[in-house]
């Protein structure tokens, strides 16, 4: 594999080094499988054809990491429960079955190093994440990829009714998450095994437009602490954790974690998220994924890439991203835009 500095360019922005390059994640998983003219059912199920295109897209718009086009759905169907896979989009979940605190205590979650009890997660998973590190010829990071544990909690019992137990039946909830957040550690560990140089997290729930920050801190906080503790404490690879929407009040508990680099939605303000991070941890993020890396042109992501960096990584401490995962129609013009973007601002101060 050749050293062409991309791990060395993450290595520096998490220890907030300025390294002449800020780092680029394109925040793309099935996104890549549209680019190369594959489905996405394509993909999920050969994992060849997964590192393959996973790869090429990373290239192709000059990002430092490579995500295999995982499904994080694909879990839940070794589960037993009813997931839909659309040809050509993620997998849908269609049944939760955790219904009361007897459901939990009967609960029976796989051991993903066990082949025979995950097929699923095998195939799609491993297997893409083993053939991503075969093939890959260049060090890109290549990322593993798991729900947080809160957001796994609500797929089994259903987000809706697991946030009215947080209010009802607080210890329903976090008899589930014992649960949740050492199978996804257990996950974690296996892809790490299987290939994965940093483990990506994201943990929708734990949004601050679904859960108050003392709600994040009473019950996300010990889960996420469990996993990224264990992870780390057994792997010792960067934590990544994504939270969608208003995190500016959630994201100054997150250095206690020891999470290694948040990346936080377009929605937040990115100055104002500098100042709460503090430095204590890394940041990612935030362009615009709709207005922008979708519907925006090369010349107007490069004024907003350079913006980004002004603001959050002159000093190290930034990876440029999209605020979310890049839409899937995305053209690859502009998020190869937003990879060369981290090299140009430099490049116009040298």
């Amino acid at each position: 594999m050749k050293d062409a500095g991309h791990r060395e360019c993450v290595r520096a922005a998490l220890a907030h080094e300025a390294a002449g390059r800020t780092p680029v994640n394109n925040f793309a998983l099935v996104t890549a499988a549209r680019s190369a003219g594959v489905t996405v059912e394509q993909a999920r199920r050969d994992p060849k054809v997964s590192a393959r295109v996973s790869i090429d897209y990373s290239m192709k718009t000059l990002s430092d990491f490579v995500k295999p086009v995982l499904d994080s759905q694909v879990p839940f169907a070794d589960l037993g429960m009813s997931v839909r896979f659309p040809e050509d989009d993620y997998g849908y979940v269609r049944d939760h079955p955790v219904k009361d605190m007897e459901g939990i205590d009967e609960l029976a979650l796989f051991d993903p190093r066990a082949a025979a009890e995950c097929p699923n997660f095998t195939q799609v998973m491993v297997r893409g994440l083993e053939e991503t590190s075969r093939m890959l010829e260049e060090d890109l990071h290549v990322c593993g990829l798991s729900w947080g544990p809160i957001t796994t909690a609500g797929y089994l019992m259903g987000p809706e009714d697991m946030l009215m137990m947080t209010m009802m039946e607080p210890d329903m909830v976090k008899r589930l998450m014992d649960k949740t957040a050492p199978f996804v550690a257990a996950m974690q560990g296996k892809m790490i095994e299987s290939g994965a140089t940093v483990m990506w997290m994201a943990d929708p729930t734990s949004s601050e437009d679904l859960i108050s920050p003392s709600m994040f801190k009473e019950f996300s906080y010990p889960a996420l602490k469990d996993v990224i503790s264990d992870v780390k404490g057994g792997y010792g690879v960067p934590s990544f954790l994504h939270i969608c929407g208003n995190t500016l009040d959630t994201m100054m508990m997150l250095p206690e974690l020891k999470v290694d680099c948040f990346s936080f939605d377009h929605a937040v303000d990115i100055e104002k998220a500098k100042k709460k991070a503090g430095g204590r941890m890394a940041l990612m993020g935030n362009i615009d994924p709709v207005r922008m890396i979708l519907s925006g042109t090369p010349d107007d992501i490069t004024a907003e890439c350079h913006r980004l960096i002004y603001i959050a990584g002159r000093d190290g401490g930034f990876i440029l991203a999209p605020g979310c995962e890049t839409p899937q129609a995305s053209p690859d013009e502009n998020v190869r835009a937003m990879g060369a973007a981290g090299i140009s601002y430099w490049e116009n101060r040298r």
